[in-house]
Parts: structure tokens; sequence; C-alpha cells
């Protein structure tokens, strides 16, 4: 990671902290508090600030790690999981995979291709 990769994630944590003391405005200004140590100890000592960036990193990391299953699991239930069901509870059989009563899987199409079939092959 470069010197200006770094200078942008310490500046990025700095005004997420500021936006969320604005955002929460409690009596208490510990975020803004926490955003001028952050600012503060990554100009002053260089290794304090990779040190932050490092576990601003690893954060990131396990937060997306969580999220992704989350978000995944959410659109699954929500989304597919109900379409499934709808589908399932239909007497349709669409892709033709349930036999009828002992019969073969496979079904005669008697047809006779000509030069339309070949126009739009895909």
């Amino acid at each position: 990671m470069t010197e200006s990769e770094k200078s942008k994630a310490q500046l990025v944590i700095v005004t997420g902290l500021v936006v969320l003391y604005f955002i929460f405005k409690s009596k208490y200004p510990y975020f803004l508090m926490a955003a001028a140590a952050v600012g503060v100890l990554s100009l002053a000592i260089p290794v304090v600030g990779d040190l932050i960036v490092k576990g601003w990193y690893k954060i990131a990391e396990i937060l997306g790690a969580i999220n992704g299953k989350i978000l995944l699991s959410i659109v699954f239930f929500v989304v597919l999981f109900p379409v499934a069901v709808v589908a399932k509870m239909s007497k349709k059989n669409p892709l033709g995979l349930k036999r009828d009563s002992g019969k073969s899987a496979f079904t005669d199409r008697n047809h006779k291709y000509g030069a339309k079939d070949l126009e739009q092959v895909w």
C-alpha cells in the first residue's frame, strides 16, 4: 500500500467519524474526539497511522464477509424461496422432469426443419 493510499484511508476514517458526530449529535463529542485523535496520531506518528489503517482494513474485511452472507441469505429467503415455493405448488411441469407413471422421459418431436429454423439459432 502506498503512502497516498494510507493517507486517503486515514482521511476517510477521520471524515467518517466527523459525519457520525453530526448524525448522532450527542451532548458528548466522542466521535469528534476520536476523529481528532486519529488525525493527530496519523500525522504525528506514522507507525500508529499505519496500524490504524491496517486495523480499519481488517474490520472492513470481517464486515464484508459477514454482510455478504447476510445479504445473500436475505435475497434467498425473500426472493428466491417464495418463487420456488409458488413454482412447486403449480401443477405444471415446464422442464418435463417428472415422469408419467413409468413412461420414459424421452419425448418424440416430429418436426421437419426448414430454413426459418436456422435464421436465429440463439
